[in-house]
C-alpha cells in the first residue's frame, strides 16, 4: 500500500467516524442526554475532524495540486463543522439545533458526492447537465 493509499484510508475512515459520531451526538442532543456533555463526546469529534482535515490537505499536497472539487470539499468540511456545532451546542432553540443537524448531515452527504464524482457540484452535476 502506497503512502497516498494509506492516507486515503485514514481520510475515508475518519470521515465515516465523523458522521457516525455526529449522528450519535445529534440523537443524544435531541433526547437531551447528559452523555452529550461527557469528555469523550466533547473531545473525540475535534480529534477526528482534525485528522479528516489534515488528511485532506496532506493528500492535496501529495498530488501537488488543489483541484476545484477538492477546494469545495475542504470548504464544505469547514461548513459541516460550523453547522454541526450549531446543531449540538450553539443553537439557541431545540428547533434551531434540529434543523442545523439535518443541514450538517446534508452537507456531509454533499461532501461525499463531491468525493465520489470528483466534481465541485457532486451529484448536483448531473442535474446541472440536464438543464
Amino acid at each position: 500500500m502506497s503512502a497516498y493509499e494509506l492516507l486515503k484510508t485514514v481520510h475515508v475512515s475518519s470521515a465515516a467516524l465523523s458522521i457516525a459520531g455526529f449522528v450519535l451526538r445529534y440523537l443524544m442532543m435531541l433526547a437531551r442526554s447528559p452523555a452529550l456533555r461527557s469528555r469523550p463526546a466533547r473531545v473525540l469529534p475535534h480529534v477526528i475532524d482534525t485528522v479528516l482535515l489534515v488528511s485532506a490537505l496532506a493528500m492535496a499536497w501529495m498530488i501537488g495540486a488543489l483541484p476545484p472539487w477538492l477546494v469545495v470539499k475542504i470548504v464544505a468540511l469547514l461548513a459541516y463543522i460550523v453547522v454541526g456545532s450549531i446543531a449540538l451546542k450553539r443553537g439557541r432553540t431545540l428547533a434551531m439545533r434540529a434543523g442545523a443537524g439535518l443541514a450538517a448531515i446534508a452537507i456531509f452527504a454533499f461532501i461525499v458526492s463531491v468525493a465520489l464524482t470528483k466534481s465541485p457540484l457532486g451529484l448536483l452535476d448531473g442535474f446541472a447537465r440536464l438543464s
